[in-house]
């Protein structure tokens, strides 16, 4: 039976700096190349994942697809880490994610709140972006329409039903 004052005791003696520094290399490394499985070593089986724009879940499976629908809508769409900031068990990294949409570059910065483990796997991830001038860029980009309507990111309501996703 665990109390209190060993889990005070486990999180102390926790090297969190280095929890870290493993979870920060291997997010940059994803947004580096992204795809759908390039953070499966940081996730776990059962994560909870909020952000703009795609479905909530609570699996990494849901992060496979809303990432597949991501990156067939922006192939090259990338993320630098532009600062990050942790305490114990909670990360937030800010990202600066360039891609292409409608033959026109795209940029935007978005802020990731991650709650970890000690051994630095991902329980949840909340993102944060304003998603107005990234749907602004989607409406003014006459060319970029049926791409957006194709990945799955279109309109939610209808997109799942007309795509039986």
């Amino acid at each position: 039976m665990t109390t209190e004052d060993d889990v005070r005791i486990y999180a102390a003696t926790t090297d969190w700096a280095d929890a870290h520094e493993r979870v920060l290399a291997a997010f940059a490394k994803g947004w580096d190349t992204p795809e759908p499985h390039a953070w499966d070593s940081l996730m776990a089986e059962n994560i909870i994942l909020n952000q703009p724009l795609l479905l909530p879940g609570t699996t990494r499976m849901t992060w496979h697809d809303e990432a597949q629908r991501l990156v067939t809508l922006l192939p090259d769409i990338r993320g630098e880490v532009m600062s990050w900031a942790g305490h114990e068990d909670v990360m937030f990294i800010e990202l600066l994610l360039t891609a292409t949409l409608g033959g026109k570059p795209l940029d935007f910065r978005a802020v990731d709140k991650l709650w970890l483990t000690p051994t630095g796997t991902v329980l949840r991830r909340d993102s944060f972006f304003d998603s107005g001038p990234l749907i602004q860029a989607v409406l003014r980009r006459p060319s970029a329409w049926l791409p957006w309507w194709r990945s799955g990111l279109g309109p939610f309501l209808a997109r799942r039903r007309f795509l039986d996703r």
